[in-house]
C-alpha cells in the first residue's frame, strides 16, 4: 500500500465545538434531554468552534498529518425550535462555509482532513427517534449533497484547497443503535431489538445514499477519487459490527435479491466466532468476565432471531438500486474496549452521576462498566485490523481509540483507574500493535487517537479522553499536564517520531 500513513486525532463536532441546545441556538436530538436535567449542558463544550487554530497548531506539533473532523448537520440545517417540524428548514450557507474555512484552515495547518458528516446526532427537527423514520433518509441524502457540493466548491474557488477525500458518513450507527434502541444511552422512545433493527436498516441505507451522492459529485466536479466509509464500534459480537459489513457487502459479493440472509449471517457469525477464539487473545478471568460471557450468548441468540431477510427489506431495497456494488472504500475501525466479556465490573454507586428511575436500574447501573472502567486489551486492536482487512480486502483506518480517566467537571471524583493505566502507557502498548501491522504488511491507512482534548461525552464531562486536558471550572484552556501529572501529547509526539525513523 502506498501513500502517507495518517498520524492524527479524532474529534467530533458536538462534543467539541459549542454553540447547541441553548437559547436561540441549534437544537439536536439531545436538546430534551439537556433541558430536562438528564444529561450536563454542553453550553461551550471544548471550544473548539472558536479555537480550531490553536488545536490543529497542537496537533501538527507533536508530529500528526491529519485531523478528524466533524460537520454537525443540526449547526447548517438549523432549528432553534426543540420540537419535530413537518417540513426541513432550510440550510444556513454561512455555517458552510464556516465550515468549509475550518477545514481550509486544517489543510494549512499541515493536516489531511477526515471528515465525518454525523457523529450521533440529528436535528431536532426530525424528532427524537429519527432514524424509525423513512424521510430522515431522504433529508440526509439532501444534506450531504448540499453540505459536500458547499464545502468543496468553496475549498476549492476561495481557498484554492484540495477538496475532501476522507469522508466518514455515519460514526458508529452499531452503537447509535445499541445506546439508543437496546440501553438507555442516548435519548428516544422506543425501545428494544425491533426498533434496533429498524433504525439500523435506515442507517446503513442513509449510508448507500451519501456514498453514492459524494462519488457522483467528485466525479462531475472534477474533485478526484474520494475514500468514503462509515466506521464501526469494534465488537466480538458478530450481530453488532461484522453483521454490518456482511450486509454492506452483499452486491459485490454476488447477492441477489432473492436470495435469504439468514444463511449469510449464521456463516458469518461461525466464521467470525472461530477466528476470535483462534485469536487465542490473552483475556483474565473472573465472576464477571463470566457474566459478560453469558451476556455474549444472549445477545447471540436474539441476532440470530431478529436478523432476517424481512426485517432488512428497507435496506436491502437500496442495495439493489445502488449504481455501485461496492458501497465503502476503507474500513474505519474505532477500537476500545469490544468485549462482552467486560461489560460488567463489581459493583460500584460512587461514578453514577444522574437519578435512575427504578432500583432495577440503580443496580444495573452500578454493575456495568464505565469508560473508566473500560480493559486494556491492545492485542485485540491487532486482531480486528488484520482480521477485516483480510476478510473484505480493504486498507484499515483506525478511525479511534483511546482511554478515559474520570474527573468532574468541578474536578471532584479524581482518581487512578482500576487497573492504574496512565494514558502514556495506553499510547504505548497500542502504538506498539500498529507497528506490529504495518510491519506484517496489514494495509493500514493510520492511527487517529481520541482524542485531541477532553471533551463532552454523551451527557457527561466526566469521562476525560484528552492529549490535552481541560480543566472546565476555570476555561477551556489546553493544558499538557492531567490529573494523575502525566503528559500524553508529548508521548504521542514522542512515538510519532519514533515510529517514523524507523520505518
Amino acid at each position: 500500500m502506498s501513500g502517507q500513513f495518517l498520524w492524527g486525532v479524532s474529534t467530533s463536532g458536538y462534543q467539541s465545538e459549542g454553540g447547541f441546545n441553548g437559547d436561540g441556538q441549534p437544537q439536536n436530538n439531545w436538546s430534551a434531554a439537556e433541558r430536562g436535567g438528564h444529561a450536563q449542558r454542553t453550553g461551550g463544550a471544548a471550544e473548539f468552534w472558536t479555537r480550531y487554530a490553536g488545536d490543529f497548531a497542537r496537533a501538527r506539533a507533536m508530529g500528526c498529518n491529519a485531523f478528524r473532523l466533524g460537520i454537525e448537520w443540526p449547526r447548517v440545517q438549523p432549528s432553534t425550535s426543540t420540537g419535530e417540524l413537518a417540513a426541513p428548514p432550510p440550510f444556513d450557507f454561512a455555517a458552510l462555509d464556516a465550515y468549509a474555512d475550518r477545514i481550509a484552515a486544517c489543510r494549512a495547518a499541515g493536516l489531511e482532513p477526515v471528515v465525518t458528516l454525523q457523529h450521533f446526532t440529528h436535528p431536532a427537527w426530525l424528532g427524537l427517534d429519527a432514524w424509525l423514520a423513512d424521510r430522515t433518509v431522504d433529508a440526509f441524502d439532501a444534506y450531504v449533497r448540499t453540505a459536500v457540493e458547499r464545502i468543496n466548491s468553496r475549498l476549492v474557488a476561495t481557498h484554492a484547497a484540495a477538496p475532501i477525500r476522507y469522508y466518514v458518513t455515519l460514526n458508529e450507527p452499531n452503537i447509535l443503535v445499541q445506546n439508543t434502541y437496546l440501553l438507555p444511552g442516548f435519548p428516544g422512545k422506543r425501545r428494544g431489538p425491533q426498533a434496533g433493527i429498524a433504525a439500523l436498516n435506515r442507517l446503513l441505507a442513509a449510508h448507500v445514499r451519501a456514498y453514492n451522492a459524494i462519488h457522483d459529485l467528485h466525479a462531475a466536479r472534477g474533485w478526484g477519487a474520494p475514500l468514503v466509509t462509515t466506521n464501526t464500534f469494534c465488537s466480538d459480537t458478530y450481530w453488532s459490527e461484522r453483521a454490518i459489513y456482511d450486509l454492506l457487502s452483499l452486491r459485490e459479493r454476488g447477492w441477489r435479491p432473492e436470495q435469504r440472509l439468514e444463511p449469510i449471517f449464521a456463516a458469518g457469525a461461525e466464521a467470525f466466532g472461530r477466528a476470535l477464539r483462534g485469536a487465542r487473545l490473552p483475556f483474565r478471568g473472573g465472576p464477571f468476565v463470566w457474566l459478560g460471557r453469558l451476556f455474549h450468548r444472549l445477545i447471540d441468540r436474539i441476532g440470530r432471531r431478529a436478523f432476517t431477510t424481512e426485517s432488512f427489506a428497507f435496506l436491502l431495497r437500496e442495495l439493489a438500486a445502488s449504481p455501485r456494488a461496492r458501497v465503502f472504500d476503507y474500513l474505519g475501525l474505532d477500537y476500545y474496549d469490544p468485549f462482552a466479556g467486560h461489560m460488567f465490573r463489581p459493583p460500584s454507586f460512587r461514578d453514577l452521576e444522574f437519578p435512575t428511575r427504578s432500583l432495577h436500574a440503580w443496580l444495573m447501573a452500578g454493575l456495568t462498566s464505565k469508560w473508566w472502567d473500560w480493559r486494556l486489551l491492545p492485542e485485540g486492536m491487532h486482531f480486528f485490523c488484520g482480521y477485516y482487512a483480510r476478510e473484505y480486502a480493504r486498507p484499515v483506518l483506525i478511525a479511534e481509540n483511546g482511554m478515559a480517566l474520570r474527573r468532574r467537571i468541578n474536578n471532584t471524583g479524581v482518581g487512578h483507574r482500576r487497573d492504574r493505566r496512565t494514558r502514556s502507557e495506553f499510547l504505548r502498548v497500542h502504538l506498539a500493535e500498529v507497528a506490529r501491522l504495518r510491519r506484517e504488511g496489514c494495509p493500514l491507512l493510520g492511527y487517529m487517537h481520541w482524542s485531541l482534548t477532553d471533551n463532552y461525552e454523551w451527557g457527561s464531562f466526566t469521562p476525560r479522553f484528552g492529549l490535552f486536558t481541560l480543566d472546565y471550572a476555570h476555561g477551556a484552556d489546553r493544558l499538557v499536564e492531567d490529573q494523575l501529572g502525566d503528559r500524553p501529547s508529548e508521548t504521542y509526539a514522542q512515538l510519532i517520531a519514533e515510529a517514523e525513523r524507523t520505518r
